[in-house]
């Protein structure tokens, strides 16, 4: 019988005489020893279910699930994919999936979750069809014109100029640059100041934070590294399996390579580097950094903490008996209502960057974003306008104060809005028709 069943129709059966309960997972898994894997698939189901309708195999109130255990509901899911896969559903093919894909549907608990990750996997398969569809094609279009080149060079005996042909210019290449940028930061190793990143805040950030976390260590790499003179950067208390550094090496790759020009250390910073030359950068101490000092080794806390905001670079400062300083945002800025002074790790490079070339805070502080702090220019025009507008009012005789006030009671504003205080009637401000008249008519034969 076995011979004359399609593949995907043998795999409908093995699913079908997989029935799986919901209390006990190692129940579900009988039917899998030896020659009897099929036993019981004619006899138990003889209409077609759908293969996602399956009680979901994660759930569990028995005893710890075993290995072997694991691996036959691995291959029951593996039979559930490829039937989704054969009936045209928007799941990709089994040769995509690898081992912590199925890590991750193993973990799953219902079987909507599968199939929204099923889906999630094959849009990823589908872009990169797409990509390697384009890229086979760009391949082809070099070919043909580089064959239109050549056909061209042999026909015409002359020398051509142009881009590709004769020029007295050379091309820079991507990589050329690349390993001018790497010389560069070489050259920093051995003369340019120290600057240290403590990497040792993974179990205080969530996986979003250390995914944030270690975009901007990448972005503290390229900028610091597109800078003329840039700094000796050293990746401290590196968790090499942590959630943070497996997100900085897939932005990184080459990241661990000996080559690489990039500092990636396990011990803390205190082992590879005298206490006395070390000041940590924390946000929570009080003291500010007046200038900048080339013999001193800042460290900044490689954390984003957007959830847990408790002094712990302070505590850990304290706790190793280090100099402390914050950035004097307060002295130079002037934050505007409803902005945090929180600056991201790439941000905090740039400004020692810019202070250890400039020596000017003023220059520095420019890499604070402009929507935290207020443009002094423009509160300075808006307060200009503020008492023109004051003093035409008193020259046309109305009120006006209870409009300029409007931020308190926006509601209540009004053109018509009572004042706070009634003007009192001065003496001699009679109204005389005759004067009046008279004094105008004069003036006017005057002119």
């Amino acid at each position: 019988m076995l011979k004359t069943l399609r593949p995907w129709r043998l795999a409908s059966h093995m699913l079908k005489g997989c029935a799986i309960p919901a209390r006990r997972v190692s129940d579900s898994f009988k039917t899998f020893d030896g020659d009897n894997a099929f036993a019981g698939s004619e006899v138990n189901s003889k209409k077609f279910s759908n293969p996602f309708a399956q009680a979901s195999p994660a759930i569990s109130d028995g005893p710890a699930e075993t290995e072997e255990d694991r691996g036959k509901r691995r291959k029951v899911l593996q039979l559930e994919a490829d039937i989704a896969h054969q009936e045209g559903r928007r799941v990709p093919a089994l040769e995509f999936f690898q081992d912590h894909h199925w890590d991750h549907v193993l973990s799953l608990p219902t079987k909507s979750a599968r199939i929204k990750y099923y889906a999630f996997l094959w849009q990823i398969n589908m872009k990169k069809e797409a990509e390697r569809r384009k890229k086979a094609q760009r391949a082809e279009d070099t070919e043909r014109r580089i064959a239109d080149m050549r056909k061209e060079r042999e026909e015409n005996t002359h020398i051509i100029y142009g881009l590709a042909h004769t020029s007295m210019f050379l091309r820079i290449y991507d990589t050329t640059i690349n390993h001018w940028q790497n010389n560069r930061l070489t050259r920093a190793m051995q003369f340019a100041p120290k600057m240290v990143l403590d990497c040792s805040y993974d179990k205080h950030m969530n996986n979003r934070e250390a995914s944030y976390a270690a975009k901007q260590l990448m972005l503290c790499f390229a900028e610091n590294r597109l800078n003329d003179e840039p700094f000796d950067l050293h990746y401290c208390n590196a968790q090499l399996e942590g959630k943070c550094m497996q997100n900085l090496k897939r932005y990184i790759p080459t990241m661990l390579n000996p080559e690489f020009p990039m500092n990636v250390h396990k011990q803390c910073f205190t082992e590879l580097f005298d206490k006395q030359n070390l000041v940590y950068l924390t946000p929570h101490c009080r003291e500010d950094l007046v200038t900048y000092n080339p013999d001193d080794i800042y460290i900044v806390g490689a954390m984003v903490d957007t959830m847990n905001n408790e002094p712990l670079s302070l505590a850990k400062a304290k706790r190793l008996g280090l100099r402390m300083a914050r950035l004097p945002l307060d002295r130079y800025l002037q934050w505007g209502s409803g902005s945090g002074k929180s600056l991201t790790l790439n941000q905090m490079i740039n400004i020692m960057l810019d202070l250890k070339k400039t020596g000017n805070w003023d220059s520095a502080l420019k890499h604070v974003p402009r929507r935290k702090v207020v443009d002094m220019d423009t509160q300075r025009r808006a307060d200009d306008s503020r008492k023109a507008l004051g003093t035409r009012a008193r020259k046309l005789n109305v009120r006006i104060d209870h409009l300029l006030d409007f931020e308190e009671e926006r509601r209540h504003t009004t053109a018509f809005a009572t004042p706070q205080t009634l003007r009192q009637r001065k003496e001699g401000m009679e109204f005389q028709l005759d004067t009046w008249a008279a004094g105008k008519k004069k003036k006017k034969r005057e002119n």
